[in-house]
């Protein structure tokens, strides 16, 4: 018989746990059974006295269907392999593990005992992006700018693993091919990571990626220039705009014809949460899966080996 509903368990309660936390309260394909902080003092939030709070995931395991972890980096892998060794089905919030060996593993996992593995990469529930996945053929060259303020709360890994990851998530899904040289350079400015990079990916067929991200900035920005054979987009992911420019003429003033495709601000964490949801009940498919986190996740080591 199909199941209408399944059981969570939220897992870390710090600053976007408290969002994975309304956003499964909000959907009424799921029932939040359990929280789990190590820290109980973050879950003194506004509760309905049927959800039960602990500081020890195990104790959970016998009351849940699924796993939203929204830990630390570092604690990723030892609770998702917990829970994925118990058959129950995991959402990760990126970076999906510290190395691609530990993502593997999980994968392999997950596939072994056929659950969801699903990685928490937003920007690809963002409404911007479900259309250039649609739109964008063979690019030759992208430009990614991601500025962020300075946010303490993320400093247990580098500007790579926090940020530029996200980046990294969109081109390679982007431009299909494999990368056969990466450049590097980045500086520790603020903590004793690095939190300011310049990336240079170059994949085979000639398509180039350069990406700059950096936890430094006095402003947030998340812009994006594609370019392909006669024509380029400008995409700006925070107001959800795309500029798109065609070549239409061989006079310079006439160059490219433009359009501009606007968005209404959407959800991209409900879209993202409803999606592992609905994967879970076997309704759809995670848009992010663990071999794409994994991904992410080689070339983030990469480039960070190379600062």
């Amino acid at each position: 018989m199909k199941r209408n509903k399944i059981n969570i368990g939220v897992i870390g309660i710090g600053y976007l746990g408290k969002y994975h936390l309304e956003k499964f309260l909000s959907h009424r394909r799921c029932r939040v059974e359990w929280i789990v902080d190590a820290d109980l003092k973050k879950t003194n939030i506004n509760l309905t006295k049927d959800i039960k709070i602990t500081d020890d995931y195990r104790e959970i395991l016998n009351d849940i269907d699924a796993v939203s972890i929204v830990t630390p980096t570092s604690c990723h892998f030892e609770i998702a392999k917990f829970f994925l060794s118990y058959k129950k089905h995991v959402l990760i919030e990126k970076p999906m593990t510290q190395t691609s060996i530990e993502a593997k593993k999980l994968i392999l996992l997950a596939k072994k005992n056929k659950v969801i593995l699903q990685v928490g990469h937003l920007e690809r529930f963002n409404p911007v992006m479900k259309k250039l996945s649609k739109d964008i053929n063979r690019p030759v060259f992208i430009e990614v700018h991601r500025l962020s303020r300075f946010n303490p709360r993320s400093t247990d890994v580098n500007v790579i693993f926090d940020l530029m990851i996200h980046d990294i998530d969109i081109v390679t899904s982007l431009i299909k091919k494999k990368i056969k040289k990466v450049s590097a350079f980045g500086k520790k400015i603020i903590t004793n990571s690095i939190d300011i990079a310049n990336v240079r990916l170059e994949f085979e067929g000639g398509a180039i990626a350069n990406l700059t991200a950096s936890r430094i900035s006095q402003k947030n920005e998340r812009k994006v220039r594609i370019f392909e054979k006669e024509r380029y987009y400008s995409v700006d992911f925070m107001n959800s705009n795309i500029k798109r420019y065609i070549k239409s003429s061989n006079k310079l003033d006439e160059l490219f014809a433009y359009k501009e495709f606007s968005y209404k601000q959407a959800d991209s964490l409900k879209e993202e949460i409803s999606n592992f949801i609905l994967s879970c009940l076997g309704e759809d498919k995670p848009l992010v899966d663990g071999e794409q986190g994994m991904k992410a996740v080689e070339v983030a080591t990469t480039i960070s080996k190379l600062l």
